[in-house]
């Protein structure tokens, strides 16, 4: 049974956005269980830190100075979570991972326990888009083609740091998020699939995330999205 929850969600200069990601993690994160938010605050320069403490005031802030690669930032607000909740076996937290520009639903971390209490290691959902301008009909049809590719009757093969959770314990036996740049991810993902560990990836768990084009992750949603957008793109059907 899940005691305590943690948070993370790593920023870098996301003034415009992250007041809303915690605003969505407020309403959410609404539980009779133990609950941290920890904000990694990657070397910004604009309001993030300052809206983050009058968005969440109980947020925990991390701000890091110097360069690190997006495995590390979510491997520190991770370790820092379990830290916060020391009082808790790591058998019991239950860690949860989104991103600045996304909005959770309010059901997330209700629906992230229940697959955690039935027995699951690490669960991750889907990610569907925000309204933009730039988010066309042709565009929305092409990302919507990449997820359908992906789904299975039951399940489906998507894994996204934006929508993931993990179980404190599994976190630890496995190392953890390694110091990569992009994809870290996945690969937590699959090291604790061949750890021995239960994934869950449910179709009814979805968070909305910025369409943007530029991203702040190199091979993230935004390449993703770009790449669809490109004059040269060519629908295969």
């Amino acid at each position: 049974m899940i005691a305590a929850i943690g948070v993370v969600v790593p920023a870098h200069d996301e003034e415009l956005v992250i007041g809303d990601c915690l605003r969505a993690l407020k309403a959410a994160v609404g539980t009779d269980r133990e609950a941290v938010v920890c904000v990694v605050a990657d070397r910004c320069t604009d309001g993030t830190v300052r809206i983050v403490r009058e968005t969440m005031p109980g947020a925990t802030v991390v701000e890091v100075r110097e360069a690190a690669t997006l495995g590390e930032l979510r491997d520190l607000g991770a370790r820092t979570v379990l830290d916060l909740l020391a009082g808790h076996d790591p058998e019991e937290i239950w860690l949860l991972g989104t991103d600045a520009d996304t909005q959770v639903a309010p059901d997330w971390v209700r629906r992230q326990l229940a697959h955690a209490d039935a027995g699951a290691d690490a669960v991750t959902g889907l990610v569907d888009l925000q309204p933009a301008t730039h988010l066309t009909d042709v565009l929305r049809a092409r990302y919507a083609r990449v997820v359908a590719d992906g789904i299975r009757p039951l399940s489906h093969d998507h894994v996204h740091g934006a929508n993931f959770g993990v179980r404190g314990s599994a976190f630890l036996a496995v190392g953890g998020y390694r110091p990569i740049a992009t994809g870290e991810d996945r690969d937590l993902w699959f090291r604790l699939l061949e750890a021995g560990f239960r994934g869950v990836q449910p179709l009814d768990l979805t968070v909305r995330t910025s369409a943007r084009v530029v991203g702040r992750a190199r091979g993230g949603l935004a390449d993703l999205l770009a790449d669809l957008i490109a004059p040269g793109y060519r629908d295969v059907s």
